[in-house]
């Protein structure tokens, strides 16, 4: 299982290969676990073809950092014990997740909550009151550590004495938005810090979505805070509908376009939440 454990870490590392071409090559790596695969072999099961010479390159460049890429590195990989079940329900689940901090915060029960990044003056005061007694109730709040109502909610979790985790869209040692930085540091040293990609990994556009679905199948519901019509958290909210997660959004200004996002949830069927009592009472019935 440790060999196997390995190809998934030297994978998570690769380019050139599709989270769906990864998970074909653990399933392959399973059924025979003595085998030790070459790159075109890797190709051939995963699929590559016309990323085959990035994905080759990669591959090369993996094998010849080997030892520096295995050392410091705290990860846990979905063959593990500690790996979070709930993240299986997805379709293509995460292989290894990189962590900093406790990471047994992964087994309490959670709330994720996301929301825009250019939010109104009352964001921070509605975040804190709305979460007040959730947090309370010993709930783990999980969003993604972006500016606005990701923010608000991490610090939120720690002013009132509880516990957050902070996925990521980049590598650990990276810090997106940079003005967030210090309140990284502190969720990793302190809290639950996680990410799917390689530690010196950049901010990518594809890569926050796919974060996402982490932050939707973690949590028992998602509620969604000031999310604007094209807010990219109404993709977590669709992600974690998909999952039959509950999903709450908080009414806004409607004269406003803050919330026109929320609004439109809440048409489409998700839970009307104006206090934390709402999200309390739909989560324990």
């Amino acid at each position: 299982m440790e060999k196997i454990k390995e190809y998934l870490l030297r994978l998570t590392y690769a380019k050139g290969i599709s989270s769906q071409g990864k998970w074909q090559v653990l399933q392959y790596l399973l059924a025979n676990p003595e085998v030790r695969l070459t790159i075109e072999e890797i190709c051939k099961i995963a699929s590559i073809t016309s990323h085959r010479e990035l994905f080759r390159q990669s591959w090369l460049e993996i094998e010849s950092n080997w030892e520096t890429i295995k050392q410091d590195q705290q990860y846990i990989t979905c063959l593990d014990s500690c790996y979070p079940p709930q993240l299986l329900d997805l379709t293509y689940p995460p292989i290894l997740l990189f962590y900093r901090g406790d990471v047994s915060l992964l087994t309490c029960k959670m709330l994720s909550v996301v929301g825009g990044r250019r939010s109104s003056v009352l964001a921070k005061k509605t975040v804190l009151q709305l979460l007040r007694p959730v947090i309370a109730d010993g709930y783990v709040i999980v969003s993604g550590c972006a500016k606005g109502i990701d923010t608000y909610s991490h610090c939120a979790a720690i002013r009132e004495g509880g516990r957050t985790i902070a996925v990521v869209g980049t590598g650990l040692g990276k810090f997106y938005p940079r003005e967030n930085e210090q309140l990284q540091m502190k969720i990793a040293e302190e809290h639950l810090l996680l990410s799917e990609y390689p530690p010196e990994a950049g901010p990518r556009r594809h890569r926050f979505p796919m974060r996402n679905r982490i932050i939707a199948a973690l949590s028992l519901g998602t509620c969604v805070v000031e999310a604007r019509k094209k807010s990219g958290s109404l993709i977590t909210a669709q992600q974690a509908l998909d999952l039959g997660k509950a999903i709450f959004a908080v009414p806004g200004n409607v004269l406003t376009e803050h919330s026109e996002g929320c609004h439109h949830l809440i048409q489409d069927g998700a839970i009307c939440t104006i206090s934390g009592q709402d999200i309390l009472a739909e989560l324990k019935e």
